[in-house]
């Protein structure tokens, strides 16, 4: 109850004592604040969904990858990663195909790529193989920051199909993919 407060300041307690005691029966209250207007709000009802870590609460944690505000889909891709929800990855594919992606900062572009290659395994590498290894008229068909950030990814995979993806592109000319793709196959992903 104490989550649909008009306070936000007994909302924030409310939302802290919610991931203390990571209770199940909260899932529905930690949801409205989820869908709510405050951002900030917002990211500290990610955490909570986290911190409760049951399959509820994962499920409505996946609400946060297409959050409006970009800390708030940072932290969701964070937390799905930290508790390895697989249930999240077709939400993740789809953030991984979004034009919107290509605006968004590094920060935003790591958090998705790792937390899709922690747990996609060998039926991500198609996907993250297109955006790093694509070819277009004039050389790559995707952006340097976009290729590394796949390139990342494929080495949390780490699996042999993942491992030739990479060296296709291990003699790239652009300096930020090769090294990403050199940390990669070191297994420094």
């Amino acid at each position: 109850q104490l989550l649909e407060h008009e306070d936000t300041a007994v909302v924030r307690g409310a939302l802290r004592i919610a991931a203390q005691l990571a209770t199940p029966a909260a899932v529905p209250g930690l949801s409205r604040v989820l869908r709510g207007d405050d951002p900030t709000l917002r990211m500290e009802a990610v955490s909570a969904l986290a911190d409760v870590g049951s399959p509820g609460a994962l499920q409505a944690l996946e609400r946060g990858v297409e959050d409006t505000d970009r800390d708030v889909r940072v932290a969701t891709f964070r937390a799905i990663a930290a508790r390895r929800h697989a249930g999240a990855m077709p939400r993740l594919a789809q953030a991984l195909r979004r034009k919107e992606l290509r605006a968004a900062d590094l920060g935003e572009k790591m958090a998705l790529f790792e937390a899709y290659g922690s747990l996609c395994g060998d039926a991500g590498v198609a996907e993250l193989d297109g955006l790093l290894n694509a070819r277009g008229l004039l050389g790559a068909k995707e952006p340097a920051e976009l290729r590394a950030c796949a390139a990342r990814a494929l080495g949390l995979i780490g699996s042999p199909l993942a491992n030739t993806s990479l060296q296709k592109a291990a003699d790239t000319k652009d300096v930020v993919v090769r090294s990403a793709v050199a940390r990669a196959l070191r297994g420094g992903a």
